[in-house]
């Protein structure tokens, strides 16, 4: 079979399974194809199937990416976004003891959904994905509201790599438009933030985005040396017309506070309306992967940048509100605060400039989520932040 046909018969089937028209099917499978991590986490759909159920003893009746199917996909999220991350729908079996919200049961036959996360890079290491098992554990005992595993053994390894399965939390992404969502978004990171501390997995290194493979886990600094890989990669295919950018880029990565040596506290590594479910007074939080012990400020940095791109007037203010109640900056803090807002959008204007170069794009100085006036905005910001408070 050609390598067209092949491509052919997963669009038809994408498009049986979601509802869509073949051509919308076709469209959405190039774009997820397309998307810069989608080969990172490689698995075989077909033997995860057979592995979940013979493991758990239910019976699949759709298993597909959390953003290939309209009805399950993310607000704001694109084909591809979530390889990795899978909706599983099946019928209750012999060892399932899952009490979701979601469920529903018809008869003697409960039907239920399930998120399965697959790490199946090379990086990627079972024994931490048994330690976010073990945080969701910890957060559930502390009554935090997030993402629930399904079953006393909720990681199970197929083909050496390991799966965490959780129960689908219904409700969708939550609107930004609303400072009632950043006000509640902060109020939670803040009791996150003062969670006590703990031994295993919550002690761990945690804060840096992981969405690369695995390849770059633990405290933030990681995510200094992922923005290097990223501009390294792509050295030699930089043209005269992106040098600039690509030598003022590696001084920023070079020359970053990482937060070091500042408060810390177990976190989260993406925290902004992304990573919540649900709506405002009852959201919860989702994807823990990269959590762990690190410095709390680059998640409360990363929440206020995000906060200040549309609505700063309001949302910057009821972010600080929300967290506020629960924890006092340190002066430390409040000073590194202009640095560590731009510490997560380097990571991103580094990988944005890798994919740009490799699509045969030149980057330009004054564009993207990092750039020479990003500077002044993050001591804009920080000015309104310490105004807030």
């Amino acid at each position: 079979m050609t390598k067209q046909s092949s491509f052919k018969r997963a669009a038809r089937e994408r498009a049986r399974a979601t509802g869509q028209r073949y051509t919308q099917a076709r469209a959405d499978l190039e774009l997820a194809n397309r998307q810069e991590f989608a080969h990172s986490r490689p698995f075989d759909p077909a033997a995860l199937r057979l592995h979940l159920e013979d493991r758990y003893g239910i019976a699949i009746s759709s298993m597909m990416p959390i953003d290939d199917d309209p009805a399950t996909r993310p607000r704001d999220s694109w084909p591809g976004h979530y390889p990795w991350t899978l909706v599983v729908e099946h019928t209750d079996g012999r060892t399932s003891r899952s009490t979701s919200p979601a469920s529903t049961s018809t008869g003697a036959t409960a039907h239920r959904r399930w998120i399965a996360r697959v790490f199946s890079s090379s990086a990627d290491r079972v024994s931490r994905v048994r330690g976010d098992a073990e945080i969701l554990r910890f957060l559930a005992a502390h009554d935090f509201p997030a993402e629930r595993v399904i079953h006393d053994d909720p990681v199970t390894v197929h083909d050496g790599k390991g799966i965490i399965l959780t129960d689908f939390v219904p409700g969708g992404r939550p609107s930004a438009d609303s400072p009632a969502v950043w006000h509640e978004l902060a109020d939670l990171l803040g009791r996150l933030h003062t969670l006590p501390a703990a031994d295993g997995a919550v002690a761990r290194p945690g804060g840096a985005e992981e969405h690369d493979g695995g390849f770059h886990v633990g405290r933030p600094t990681q995510d200094l040396a992922a923005a290097m890989s990223f501009l390294v990669s792509v050295e030699d295919s930089v043209t005269a017309g992106a040098r600039e950018k690509f030598e003022w880029l590696r001084d920023q990565v070079e020359s970053a506070d990482a937060a070091e040596a500042l408060p810390e506290a177990l976190t989260h590594s993406n925290y902004h309306p992304w990573a919540a479910v649900g709506d405002v007074g009852n959201l919860s939080i989702v994807g823990w992967a990269g959590s762990g012990r690190g410095p709390r400020l680059p998640a409360l940095a990363w929440l206020l940048r995000t906060a200040a791109e549309q609505n700063a007037a309001e949302n910057v203010p009821a972010v600080m509100r929300g967290y506020s109640q629960h924890v006092r900056l340190t002066d430390e803090e409040l000073h590194r605060l202009p640095a560590i807002l731009n510490l997560r959008p380097l990571w991103l204007a580094c990988l944005d400039f890798r994919m740009t170069v490799k699509h045969g794009g030149t980057p330009a100085l004054n564009e993207g989520w990092l750039q020479p006036a990003s500077v002044e905005q993050a001591e804009r910001l920080a000015a309104q932040v310490i105004a807030a408070l």
